[in-house]
């Protein structure tokens, strides 16, 4: 299972928030990339094919897998859209932030990411799948097992969550809180 993090921290992987994976951008601004590698710190390569994700996406990607953190990866993992929105911090969840989860949901799904870092690669895509209930409103999210891989001793960061909630809408102080979060003694790099 995934790293068993605090209510008040989300388990990320380094190479997710030392990188250009999730970039500062708003959602009017993504682009499809066609295994475009992505800029990422030295040590770490990323490749991506898809649509382009932003901050917003690495908070869904968060929030499914600390809700995911207590089963087995693998496992069908279940939730309501209305769990899944309230645990990302939305104070409405009607139809149109429904519809938005939905497009995060398939963003995660259908992009394919080749992620090397300490000497191994994922590939695969963020989210191995699911199925939405359309009737119930419940989603079967399935996350990958070797997505464990890019959670070694030191290769994952726990996020503080309030913090980042409270840049919301931020996207580049979103990318810039995680960054230096994901070192113990930050070091100036030019932006």
């Amino acid at each position: 299972s995934l790293p068993l993090c605090s209510e008040a921290t989300r388990g990320t992987p380094n190479s997710f928030i030392r990188s250009a994976l999730f970039s500062a951008i708003q959602g009017k601004d993504r682009r499809w990339l066609e295994d475009e590698i992505i800029y990422s710190q030295k040590g770490i390569t990323v490749k991506f094919r898809g649509q382009q994700l932003n901050q917003e996406d690495l908070t869904l990607w968060e929030t499914l897998g600390h809700l995911c953190r207590k089963h087995p990866l693998g496992d069908e993992c279940v939730f309501t859209a209305h769990h899944i929105l309230k645990a990302l911090g939305s104070k409405s969840t009607g139809g149109e932030n429904h519809k938005r989860l939905h497009s995060g949901i398939m963003r995660l799904a259908g992009g394919l990411v080749q992620i090397t870092h300490e000497g191994k690669t994922y590939f695969g895509p963020l989210i191995g799948g699911g199925l939405k209930d359309e009737v119930t409103g419940h989603y079967h999210i399935l996350l990958n097992r070797e997505l464990m891989h890019l959670y070694g001793d030191t290769q994952w960061t726990a996020i503080d969550w309030n913090q980042r909630q409270a840049l919301k809408r931020k996207p580049l102080a979103q990318a810039l809180h995680a960054y230096y979060s994901s070192h113990r003694e930050p070091y100036p790099v030019k932006i």
